[in-house]
């Protein structure tokens, strides 16, 4: 019994800690890197770093897309 509690506290845990990495764009790497993966194996990909500051520049030139 009590080991079912700990199972669903895990996967609510999981599933909040995907909703929130999604929320602030945490995944938007990870997507990049299956994208890039599937569609253009041979391609170099960005680093993390590059990504996200190409990612913030968008952002900044779209200032509409976003809440605040």
């Amino acid at each position: 019994q009590g080991w079912r509690l700990m199972a669903r506290a895990r996967e609510a845990g999981a599933r909040l800690l995907w909703y929130l990495r999604e929320v602030m764009g945490e995944n938007a790497y990870d997507r990049y890197l299956e994208h890039q993966r599937r569609a253009h194996p041979e391609a170099c990909v960005l680093s993390r770093r590059e990504f996200e500051r190409r990612r913030m520049d968008s952002i900044e030139i779209r200032p509409g897309q976003r809440c605040c």
